[in-house]
């Protein structure tokens, strides 16, 4: 209701009894509806004057995106949250890329080079999505430390639960896990040159993935928002 804009930010909601009856929950599980819906800075509850509903456009961090592009979601809202999401990915990957040492020592390299093949061996295997999933995190987590940067660390933490948090489009990710594997193989390989060109190869394989990623998720997405037949009898 919220996010729809049925409950606009500013309005008050009803008291618990009343939004509870409302809901169709007891007021034990409303309550803890509320408090989740704080936390995500969605509404703000003020002892004794009730909760609030909050502007959550300006207020709000990623932990929503989930949300966004859920079941729940327009075909057109999802694409796009889907669509924006692989962009500032893309574009963090080149900031990870760009922050990278220098010089990347051997033992560092051989993590690298091992988290990525524990995923390629999952790939090769069939693994379920949120097993890929789980360990594509493992693998970004380790380039981004090798930055040794923070502030990129802190920043990508929320886009990469995104996908886990949200099946269509985890599934959409990794339907085809081999470009992942791809294009890992080759940042490993140009981690290790004595003298590293210009990233520009490797954001175009990031960016071709992401181009046939949408398109899956727009397909799924479709599907999902089409009527079922009524079963015959």
């Amino acid at each position: 209701m919220i996010l729809s804009g049925e409950v606009g930010p500013g309005s008050r909601l009803p008291p618990e009894r009343e939004l509870a009856a409302q809901l169709g929950v007891n007021r034990s599980t409303l309550r803890s509806a509320l408090t989740r819906l704080a936390t995500e800075r969605l509404v703000r509850i003020r002892q004794g004057s009730g909760c609030v509903v909050a502007d959550y456009a300006r207020e709000a961090g990623p932990e929503i995106l989930p949300v966004l592009a859920g079941p729940g979601a327009t075909t057109a809202v999802a694409r796009e949250v889907a669509a924006d999401l692989l962009f500032v990915r893309r574009n963090l990957a080149r900031g990870v890329l760009e922050r990278m040492p220098r010089r990347v020592s051997r033992p560092i390299r051989a993590q690298l080079e091992s988290e990525v093949e524990r995923f390629a061996r999952l790939v090769e295997a069939g693994a379920e999505p949120s097993i890929i999933a789980e360990q594509d995190v493992a693998v970004i987590r380790r380039f981004v430390a090798a930055t040794k940067s923070r502030v990129m660390q802190h920043c990508l933490n929320p886009l990469l639960e995104f996908p886990l948090a949200t099946p269509g489009l985890r599934d959409a990710f990794y339907a085809d896990a081999s470009r992942y594997v791809a294009a890992y193989r080759a940042i490993v390989a140009w981690l290790a040159l004595p003298t590293r060109p210009s990233p520009t190869a490797i954001l175009a394989k990031l960016e071709a993935r992401d181009r046939e990623t949408l398109r899956r998720f727009g397909r799924l997405v479709r599907a999902r928002s089409k009527p079922r037949a009524p079963a015959k009898r």
